[in-house]
């Protein structure tokens, strides 16, 4: 319960990326963990298909609740992560859910309408409607934040470094997984900016960044490293909408992205977005080499678009769904 914690706290708690620490925290959200009720290609990836992980998962998940004991009818909002509720009853309560994954079969079908009787699905790669027009519907809502929060936690003094996802130097030393390769390209890339590069690069240690005991903890420690570089690169992944690197926004790092990436688009500067991998380099030094009234620019521009895009708009959509949803009871 949001009572009984703090933001700080959650830390030790809370194994593996935080990507829904600020989220939590902007909502001051209670937390409730419930049986398995929904079998997800997800849930078959990082659990089913990996021996032991179930046993894992079940040896360090505590305070386990039944459905029919949590008080839904004391909040407005009810979100849930994959559609695991069937037993919605007719209420002003707006139910939602965001999908673990967007690569699950599940996410395209909720594109189309949410799954039961949910009211709104939460498209988080932001491929929906931008507005609330009835319900039920899918919209267009990222993983929300709360960067004044990220800020006061991670109050550090910031470094003139850079840090770099694994991704991007994976992607320079041609491979999908960690290894010797992508620690000489942090090597070169250092060489070519002339500034110190950091990164985190021991991911493909467990499936899921998991382990066994699981490292409490660790998202502390991850974020509080990014937040003491006053610069982050993330180009040259794969796929996904890219929240990694609105992680470094709401640290107050300066970020260069990708073009591609949904979540880029929305917080980067326009003039630090890369169509490729080459631009990346040039990016940087030139970054580097400005004055800091350049870097007060771009750290402005962020905090307006995390503001705008990632706090009021979203809150905004949820008012919007709510005010609709009581109208149909009056």
């Amino acid at each position: 319960m949001w009572k009984d914690t703090d933001p700080r706290k959650l830390f030790d708690i809370w194994p593996g990326k935080a990507k829904l620490w600020e989220m939590t925290c902007l909502l001051e959200a209670d937390w409730f963990v419930i049986p398995t009720r929904l079998k997800t290609r997800y849930t078959y990836n990082a659990v089913l298909k990996l021996p032991g992980r179930a046993r894992l998962v079940t040896t360090y998940t505590k305070n386990i609740v039944n459905l029919k004991d949590i008080p839904l009818n004391k909040y407005d909002f009810v979100i849930t992560f994959d559609p695991i509720l069937d037993n919605i009853k007719n209420s002003e309560i707006i139910y939602a859910y965001y999908m673990n994954e967007h690569s699950d079969p599940l996410y395209r079908y909720s594109l189309k309408r949410p799954i039961g009787n949910y009211d709104l699905f939460f498209a988080h790669i932001m491929d929906s409607e931008k507005d609330i027009i009835s319900l039920p519907q899918s919209i267009s809502v990222p993983y929300l934040r709360a960067p004044d929060v990220a800020r006061a936690i991670f109050k550090v003094n910031k470094d003139e470094a850079v840090w770099v996802d694994w991704r991007t130097l994976a992607k320079l030393s041609m491979t999908e997984r960690w290894n010797d390769a992508c620690e000489a390209a942090a090597k070169r890339l250092e060489e070519k900016i002339g500034s110190t590069i950091r990164y985190k690069g021991d991911f493909g240690q467990s499936p899921w960044g998991i382990t066994d005991p699981p490292r409490w903890g660790d998202a502390f420690k991850y974020l509080d490293e990014i937040a003491r570089c006053k610069y982050y690169v993330s180009v040259g992944r794969a796929s996904g909408a890219g929240q990694g690197l609105v992680d470094a926004a709401s640290l107050g790092c300066i970020c260069i992205g990708e073009q591609d990436k949904p979540y880029h688009r929305l917080v980067c500067h326009p003039d630090y977005l890369c169509t490729d991998m080459a631009e990346m380099p040039r990016k940087l030094r030139s970054i580097i080499a400005s004055r800091d009234s350049s870097c007060d620019e771009i750290i402005a521009w962020q905090d307006t678009r995390l503001r705008d895009l990632f706090i009021d708009r979203p809150l905004s959509l949820l008012k919007q769904a709510h005010n609709l949803k009581k109208g149909y009871y009056s």
